[in-house]
C-alpha cells in the first residue's frame, strides 16, 4: 500500500509546495514519523535512548569565524549521525542536471543518512559510514568532504552507551560483505523490503543497504536498538528523518564471539 502511495505522490511532487527550510513534501510526511509499536513503558529511563540536534553546517552561510567549518567538522564524535539536505530548488536543479539519486532531497526533509565512525584504515581518524547506490556500505567519504554539503548532526543522548567495538566490527563485515554494486539495498530504495535491521550476529548482517537501513543496523549491531521501521521493514521505504525521529533502547550484546565470516 505504502509503495502505490509513493510512486503516486512522486508524480505530485513537483506541485507541492515547501515552506523556505524545506520540511519535505507535506503529503509524504507520515512516511516519516517512526512507528509507535515500540512499548518503552517497560525499559528502565536508564536504558532508553534519543537522538537530540546538537549541530549543523551550511556552506552558503555567512561565516561566524574564518575556521567555523572546522570547529563544526572537529566537534564530530564517533557514533553522531549526519542527517544531508537540500533546497528544494537546489535539488530540482542537481535533478534536472541528471543527478537522479537527489530525487529523495526534493521530496523528504533529508535526503542521505551516515553515520561517524573510526577509519579502518588510518587509525586516530574519523570518517563517514554510508552507503550510496552502485557502491554499497562504505567509508570512503572523510569528514573534510562535509564542507560542500549541508547537514544536521544528531547524537544519541546516551552516546556512551554505544558499543564502539561492535560499531568498528559491523563497519568491517558489512563492507566486507557487500563490496560490490550490489551492496546497495535497490529493493529497499522503494519501500518494498529491507535487508536486515536488527542483526546480532555477523552471520545476521545483510548484504545490501540504504544509507539509512545502514546507519539503524549498526546501531543495533553496536547495542542501541530502535522502535523506527514498520512491519519489520516489509512494505516500509526507512528515511533518514525517521531514523533521528526514532527512540529507542539499549540492548545487551549476544553472547558470541564477533568475526567477520570467511568469505
Amino acid at each position: 500500500m505504502r509503495v502505490v502511495l509513493l510512486a503516486t505522490v512522486i508524480l505530485l511532487a513537483a506541485c507541492a509546495d515547501a515552506p523556505r527550510e524545506h520540511q519535505g513534501v507535506w503529503v509524504l510526511r507520515w512516511m516519516e514519523a517512526p512507528t509507535a509499536a515500540g512499548n518503552l513503558a517497560a525499559v528502565p529511563e536508564s536504558d532508553r535512548v534519543s537522538f537530540r540536534k546538537v549541530g549543523s553546517w551550511d556552506p552558503d552561510a555567512p561565516l561566524a569565524a574564518p575556521d567555523a567549518f572546522a570547529i563544526a567538522r572537529d566537534a564530530l564524535l564517533e557514533g553522531d549521525v549526519l542527517a544531508f539536505r537540500m533546497g528544494e530548488a537546489e535539488a530540482a536543479r542537481s535533478i534536472a542536471t541528471g543527478n537522479l539519486n537527489h530525487v529523495a532531497y526534493s521530496l523528504y526533509r533529508y535526503g542521505h543518512l551516515a553515520i561517524v565512525v573510526k577509519d579502518p584504515a588510518r587509525p586516530g581518524r574519523l570518517v563517514q559510514f554510508s552507503s550510496q547506490s552502485f557502491k554499497g556500505p562504505n567509508t570512503d567519504e572523510g569528514l573534510d568532504l562535509l564542507a560542500g554539503h549541508r547537514w544536521d548532526v544528531y547524537r544519541l543522548d546516551r552516546r556512551d552507551r554505544i558499543d564502539t567495538a561492535r560499531l568498528d566490527e559491523f563497519v568491517r563485515v558489512a563492507r566486507e560483505k557487500a563490496g560490490h554494486w550490489y551492496g546497495y539495498d535497490f529493493i529497499g530504495m522503494f519501500g518494498i523490503a529491507n535487508a536486515e535491521l536488527h542483526p546480532d550476529t555477523p552471520a545476521e548482517v545483510g548484504r545490501w543497504y540504504i544509507c539509512s537501513t545502514v546507519v539503524l543496523a549498526a546501531l543495533h549491531y553496536a547495542g542501541v536498538s530502535l522502535d523506527c521501521e514498520r512491519n519489520r521493514g516489509i512494505g516500509d521505504l526507512v528515511t533518514p528523518a525517521q531514523v533521528v525521529a526514532s527512540r529507542g533502547r539499549i540492548v545487551p550484546p549476544p553472547q558470541v564471539r564477533i568475526e567477520a565470516e570467511q568469505r
